[in-house]
């Protein structure tokens, strides 16, 4: 009963399975059948382009912000004064219209109230030994006037009654002396008393001696020493005063320079504008400073701008692929992501010398800033949007041009469409000019009115091309002295075929020969036999050369070059393949 049970759930199953197979493989079948189909009908008739002369633009198109080329912007005018800087206690709202004298900022000033305080001190200390020292050098001046009117006068007149006072008392005892001698003459007196006179007459021209002596040290030596104390004193009181003075002046000077930075903790603005706070990013892409409340200024930090409305500017970054095609004066249409049905006109203003410093995303790409120049911004733009500049590098009129996917490159800077010729694609060689990354012009090859392929890359190895990668091997790989297929003979020797155009002939694996008389020999012409030139070793699988001689030592292999040790042997090229079929010894 179980095992029945369980054959009956699983035969249930397995056909459920089987419906659910078919039902899945239905859809699966019929889009391989379809795209089977899609691919058949695609090579009955690929998707084509019919070449036409038009407008070519060249385009360079990246994405900057808006900024304003005349900003008036007001600083932190505060000095640090050993601080890490000075703190925004309020700022007016990022967008606000303001009018000259607006308050803008008022950082905090509470430590310069405090220095003012304290410089107040200082500056009345100063204030008073300037006074001090004034007075001193008033008192030495009035000290010299002193002495050379009163006590110099004094003084000499004391002297000068003591010159009289000892004249008076010389001639006083001349004459008590004349008289003793008279009365010692009639017996009067004795001599003793003559003697006594003498010596009084004596003793008094000393003094009188001394009186005159006095009154020269006076004038000679007091006077003078006098004088020279007296004005040693104005002297240092002078540069007293004129040290305190100084000294007062710094005091005022620092002073007023304190009041002056807390008269700046109240920013104005100078003129009138719409407010932008000066935030700063650093290179990982992150806000470094963000003007707000409470944050720390250094001394002449732009707190906020106030840009000019009338110039305005887009500032962009072009990668270095791109900057050489760049140039001042070009012009630019700008298209601003706020307002997308708006294009503005620009021109390329200043294109910078240097690149800007990498970021942490940007890796090793280098990015040259350009500034782009808005004409005629309209009242409706501010700056901080952001804006797409394209730049026309190049704009050519009535050119031949088709799409870049009708082009494809075979072979070293040779490029090729695939041109409709009746029912057949023929591959055919033309001459590019410049691209957009869209179009791209044709100088040479193509005519107005002719069918191109879309999918030109899809296609070629449908259609003859020569083989370039063989005949670009054979040119560099040629031995100094072998001559080279010219393209003229290439073209010469297609055209005798039946397939299309090929490359150079190349030597055939085995000896066989490439042309129609027999193995072309190192250094001779193609097309004839010969025997090979001696020391030269024919393709793999010919005779040696000579006659059976060995390879001499150092002799080049086939191709050019001695085959390095341990490295593989030279393949021989193939050659091409007539009827039609591709003869391209493999795509570029």
């Amino acid at each position: 009963m179980y095992r029945a049970d369980w054959a009956r759930r699983a035969g249930f199953s397995y056909r459920g399975l089987l419906v659910a197979s078919l039902l899945v493989a239905a859809p699966t079948i019929a889009w391989l059948t379809s795209r089977d189909m899609a691919w058949s009908s695609s090579e009955d008739g690929p998707l084509m382009h019919t070449v036409a002369l038009g407008t070519f633009v060249h385009e360079i198109s990246e994405r900057g912000s808006v900024e304003s080329a005349s900003n008036v912007e007001v600083r932190c005018e505060v000095q640090s004064r050993g601080r890490a800087g000075t703190t925004i206690l309020w700022v007016i709202p990022e967008g606000t219209y303001v009018q000259p004298g607006d308050e803008l900022v008022r950082l905090d000033a509470s430590a310069l109230d405090s220095e003012l305080t304290q410089q107040q001190i200082v500056y009345n200390q100063s204030k008073a030994a300037v006074t001090k020292a004034d007075l001193d050098l008033q008192s030495a001046k009035l000290a010299k006037e002193e002495y050379l009117q009163g006590q110099y006068e004094l003084d000499h007149n004391t002297i000068e009654r003591e010159i009289f006072n000892a004249e008076e008392a010389k001639r006083q005892a001349q004459q008590a002396l004349t008289f003793s001698q008279a009365l010692e003459r009639k017996g009067y007196v004795t001599h003793l008393r003559v003697a006594t006179d003498q010596i009084a007459v004596e003793r008094a021209e000393l003094d009188v001696q001394s009186a005159k002596l006095k009154i020269q040290v006076l004038d000679a030596y007091t006077k003078k020493k006098m004088l020279n104390q007296l004005d040693s004193a104005i002297a240092t009181c002078e540069a007293q005063l004129a040290s305190q003075r100084a000294t007062h002046a710094l005091d005022v000077k620092e002073r007023d320079l304190i009041q002056s930075q807390i008269d700046k903790c109240v920013i104005r603005a100078p003129e009138a504008g719409q407010v932008v706070y000066a935030n700063e990013t650093n290179r990982h892409g992150g806000n470094e400073i963000i003007i707000e409340e409470g944050t720390v200024l250094r001394e002449h930090q732009v707190i906020v701008r106030l840009p000019d409305p009338r110039r305005m500017q887009v500032v962009a970054n072009i990668n270095e692929a791109k900057i050489a095609l760049v140039k001042t004066g070009l012009p630019v249409a700008i298209r601003m992501d706020a307002f997308s049905d708006m294009v503005l006109s620009g021109v390329v203003d200043k294109v910078n010398e240097y690149p800007a410093p990498s970021g942490w995303f940007t890796g090793d790409v280098k990015e040259y800033e350009t500034t782009v120049r808005i004409l005629n911004p309209p009242p409706a733009l501010r700056p901080g949007l952001t804006a797409e500049v394209r730049i026309v590098v190049e704009r050519l009129e009535n050119v031949l041009q088709v799409p870049v996917q009708t082009v494809f490159e075979h072979g070293k800077r040779q490029y090729y469409c695939i041109v409709r010729e009746g029912k057949d694609l023929v591959a055919r060689k033309v001459t590019v000019g410049s691209t957009n990354d869209k179009f791209v012009i044709i100088k040479e090859g193509l005519s107005p009115g002719e069918e191109v392929v879309m999918a030109a890359f899809a296609y070629r190895d449908k259609v003859g091309l020569p083989d370039v990668a063989s005949k670009g091997k054979d040119r560099d790989e040629a031995p100094a002295g072998e001559s080279e297929t010219s393209e003229s003979e290439t073209e010469d020797a297609a055209a005798s075929s039946d397939g299309p155009p090929r490359g150079p002939e190349a030597p055939v694996p085995g000896g066989g020969p490439p042309g129609k008389n027999g193995p072309r020999p190192q250094g001779g012409p193609p097309g004839k036999g010969g025997p090979p030139s001696q020391g030269v070793v024919p393709s793999r699988g010919g005779p040696p050369p000579g006659n059976g001689a060995p390879r001499p030592e150092g002799a080049p292999r086939p191709g050019g070059g001695a085959r390095p040790e341990g490295g593989p042997r030279p393949k021989a090229a193939t050659a091409g393949v007539s009827g039609g079929g591709s003869s391209h010894g493999g795509r570029s």
